[in-house]
C-alpha cells in the first residue's frame, strides 16, 4: 500500500515540476494585431521581435516622408534657404499651403514635413535635391537598397496614392531605424508643436501640431479591456500616414527598461492603429531584455603567426555586440570568424578580419582588430629584444653570456699586457747591474 502511495505521490510531484518548469519558460503570448501588416524590431541590433505579413508590399501613405526627411538631412544644410517656385501649384491632402515667392529654410520645411505631414513640403524638398519627382524617387529607391530593403518601390516623396508606390513593414522599419540614428531627425519627430513666422505672402503665423497622437492626445482607446489615453510617455516619434487605400499607418519609436524598439503598423482602422502600436511596444518592453554577447577590446581568439617574434596575433572588436532576447530564454547565435590574409608586420588596431554573428532571424558583421603588435623575427627590433628586460630567458642568458665573454676577453688581454710589461722591466734591471 505504501509503495503504491509513494508511486502516486512521485507521479504528482513530477507532473507538478513539469508544469512549473513549462510555465516558467513558456513563450510569451504574442499580441493580437488587427492591422494587415506589422513588425517590431529592437533598434540597436535590428532584431525582429514580432512580425505579421512583414514582407508583404503595402501602401505606406505619409510614412514615406521618413525617407524624404532622411535624404533631405543627408543632402541639404538645415539653414539653406529655398524659394517656392512659380510652378509649384497646389498640393493635395495635408499641406503647408506654400505660395510662390515664399522663402523657407530646410529646417522649416522639415518641420512642416514631419509635424504637419505637409505634402507640398515633400515635393519642394524633392525638387530641390533632385530637380524633379521622378529623379528623387530613383534616389529614394537607391537609398532604400543601400539600407538593405528588398521590397520597396517608391514613386513619390509624400506617399500620395500610386499603385506602384509600395513598401513592406520590414523595409519601413529598416528605414526608420536608419533615420533615427540622426540626432536632428530624432528631434524633429519628437516635437509636439511648431510655429513658423509670417511671410510677405502669408501675413499670419503657421501653427502645426504633430499628427502623431502618441505624443499629446488625451483621447481614449480600449487597451487591455480598459479605456486609456492615446498619449504614451515612452514614445518619442516618429510618423503617421493615411490614405483611403493605405488605411491608417503608424511608425513608432519608444524606449523603456534600457531597450528601444521600433514598431510599424500598416492598414489599421481608426484609433486601432494606436492600440496595435502600443500592443507591439509593450510586448517588446515586457518580454525582452538586452544581453552583451561580445565585449569590446576582449580577446576573441589567437592566431599563430609563423616567423613572428610575438608568436601569435590576438584579435577582438572595438564595439560591444548587444542583443535582445526573451526573458524566459537565452539567446542562441552562430559565430564565424573570417581572418584576412595576414602579412607581417601587424600593428595594434589594424583590421584583420570580421566576425559574423547569426541566428534564424538576423545576421550581423563585426570588424575584427589586432589587439597586439606582431613583428617579423627578421628585423632590428627583434635583435634589440635579446638585450632587453622583456626578452625570453634563453635569449636574455645568451646576451649575458656574450657580454661576460667579452669582459673576460678584455680582462685576459689586460693580464697578458701586465705580465709582459713586468717581464720587460726585469730585463732592463739586469742590464743596469
Amino acid at each position: 500500500m505504501k509503495t503504491k502511495l509513494c508511486f502516486v505521490y512521485g507521479i504528482i510531484t513530477i507532473l507538478f515540476l513539469n508544469l512549473f518548469i513549462s510555465s516558467s519558460f513558456a513563450s510569451p503570448i504574442e499580441p493580437d494585431i488587427s492591422a494587415e501588416a506589422a513588425i517590431l524590431i529592437e533598434i540597436d541590433s535590428g532584431e525582429i521581435l514580432y512580425e505579421k505579413n512583414a514582407n508583404a508590399p503595402m501602401y505606406p501613405a505619409s510614412t514615406t516622408k521618413i525617407m524624404t526627411a532622411l535624404l533631405a538631412l543627408e543632402h541639404l544644410n538645415l539653414e539653406d534657404k529655398i524659394t517656392v517656385p512659380e510652378d509649384m501649384g497646389p498640393a493635395d491632402g495635408s499641406a503647408m499651403y506654400l505660395l510662390p515667392g515664399e522663402v523657407f529654410t530646410v529646417r522649416e520645411l522639415l518641420d512642416g514635413l514631419l509635424v504637419k505631414s505637409a505634402n507640398d513640403a515633400a515635393v519642394l524638398l524633392a525638387r530641390t535635391i533632385s530637380g524633379d519627382i521622378q529623379s528623387f524617387a530613383t534616389l529614394m529607391n537607391q537609398r532604400a537598397k543601400d539600407i538593405g530593403c528588398a521590397n520597396t518601390s517608391f514613386a513619390n516623396p509624400n506617399g500620395l496614392h500610386d499603385p506602384s508606390h509600395t513598401i513592406s513593414a520590414h523595409d519601413m522599419a529598416l528605414i526608420a531605424r536608419e533615420a533615427m540614428k540622426n540626432a536632428t531627425f530624432r528631434e524633429l519627430v519628437s516635437q509636439v508643436n511648431v510655429t513658423l513666422n509670417e511671410t510677405p505672402q502669408t501675413p499670419e503665423k503657421r501653427y502645426f501640431r504633430n499628427t502623431n497622437r502618441f505624443l499629446w492626445s488625451t483621447s481614449k482607446i480600449i487597451y487591455n479591456n480598459e479605456y486609456i489615453p492615446i498619449k504614451y510617455e515612452v514614445v518619442d516619434g516618429i510618423k503617421t500616414g493615411y490614405t483611403g487605400e493605405a488605411g491608417n499607418c503608424l511608425v513608432s519609436s519608444g524606449k523603456k527598461n534600457d531597450i528601444r524598439v521600433i514598431s510599424v503598423v500598416f492598414k489599421a482602422s481608426g484609433y486601432d492603429v494606436y492600440r496595435d502600436s502600443r500592443l507591439l511596444l509593450d510586448y517588446g518592453f515586457d518580454n525582452f531584455e538586452k544581453k552583451t554577447l561580445i565585449k569590446k577590446d576582449t580577446v576573441l581568439g589567437s592566431q599563430p603567426i609563423n616567423y613572428s617574434s610575438q608568436g601569435s596575433l590576438e584579435y577582438g572588436t572595438k564595439e560591444n555586440f548587444v542583443v535582445p532576447y526573451l526573458k524566459s530564454s537565452l539567446p542562441v547565435y552562430n559565430t564565424k570568424i573570417m581572418l584576412n590574409d595576414l602579412k607581417l608586420p601587424i600593428s595594434k588596431g589594424d583590421i584583420v578580419g570580421k566576425l559574423v554573428i547569426s541566428n534564424d532571424k538576423s545576421t550581423n558583421e563585426l570588424t575584427l582588430f589586432a589587439l597586439n603588435n606582431v613583428e617579423s623575427i627578421f628585423n632590428f627590433n627583434f635583435i634589440k629584444q635579446i638585450f632587453t628586460y622583456n626578452s625570453s630567458s634563453i635569449l636574455k642568458y645568451l646576451g649575458y653570456s656574450l657580454s661576460s665573454l667579452f669582459v673576460l676577453f678584455i680582462g685576459f688581454r689586460y693580464y697578458v699586457y701586465c705580465k709582459r710589461k713586468k717581464r720587460l722591466k726585469r730585463k732592463s734591471y739586469r742590464k743596469l747591474y
